[in-house]
């Protein structure tokens, strides 16, 4: 029941952070007139690509979900004009620089100018394409266990245990007769190099989790060395949740339905998740 609501909630955000916008339709006017453009992301800049990754497909992806109207993925899809013959890629530019109807829809941190300067140089130059076929996105690859490493550990109580599982699902079982109670979580997960690695494998040992809660409080969650992150800190829901390395920072569009992140995020991706918790 409880994730159901949750479920509701976070739609209902996208909702009404996308579903207000006039004109998606699906046969429109590709800029400059070209009958059948090429459609493949690789001629997005790989910069512009990074940005919507980051920023806008948790919703706008090849198969939009929580209320989306389009995909923000491929270079047709930001060159496309709407219905009043405004392209895609500057009304995506607007909503995210919109304080009235911002995009990601709050309580979402909003990008900082330094993330919209690369989406916004681009569009101001007239969307050209780009050249990034030699950059594929997290979730492009096969699966694979980048680190080598595999917990062997079995059920022994550790913080590194059985990485990329679902830590609150496990953890909410009756333990064996003379065990103590393994610690509950209300949020926990493994972060992963790339988009579709297994079970047990070890995940990447360093970034950090930012959960916002609905009150805006951010808790910060460093992974340890087998990209593992958890907390039993209340969390106001609905929260947010951001994946932050490398001076880069990826968040979710969505409210998650459950603070078990591993039970969505599985090596082939569930419940509308592309695969892993993958860096930016």
């Amino acid at each position: 029941m409880v994730r159901s609501w949750l479920w509701f909630i976070a739609a209902a955000i996208c909702i009404a952070g996308c579903g207000n916008d006039r004109g998606y339709p699906r046969e429109v006017e590709v800029d400059g007139g070209v009958d059948e453009p090429p459609s493949d992301r690789g001629l997005l800049p790989c910069n512009v690509q990074s940005f919507l990754a980051d920023h806008c497909q948790s919703c706008h992806g090849a198969q939009p979900v929580n209320g989306a109207p389009i995909s923000l993925v491929t270079y047709r899809d930001l060159t496309t004009r709407n219905d009043d013959g405004v392209m895609i890629a500057q009304r995506a530019l607007t909503r995210v620089q919109s304080t009235v109807a911002p995009m990601p829809p709050p309580p979402a941190p909003a990008a900082t100018a330094t993330d919209l300067s690369a989406l916004a140089a681009w569009v101001t130059a007239g969307a050209p394409p780009g050249d990034c076929t030699a950059a594929p996105g997290p979730f492009d690859g096969p699966v694979v266990c980048t680190s080598g490493r595999m917990w062997t550990g079995g059920d022994r109580e550790s913080p590194l245990m059985h990485p990329g599982n679902a830590c609150i699902a496990c953890h909410a079982q009756p333990r064996s007769r003379g065990e103590d109670d393994a610690p509950r979580f209300t949020i926990a997960g493994t972060v992963y190099p790339t988009g579709h690695e297994p079970d047990d494998c070890n995940g990447a040992p360093s970034a950090t989790v930012e959960v916002t809660g609905a009150t805006g409080a951010v808790t910060s969650l460093p992974v340890n060395a087998a990209g593992n992150f958890f907390s039993s800190a209340a969390i106001a829901a609905p929260f947010h949740v951001a994946v932050v390395a490398n001076g880069k920072r990826r968040a979710m569009g969505a409210s998650p339905p459950t603070g078990d992140c591993n039970s969505c995020h599985t090596q082939g991706g569930a419940n509308q998740a592309p695969g892993r918790i993958a860096p930016p």
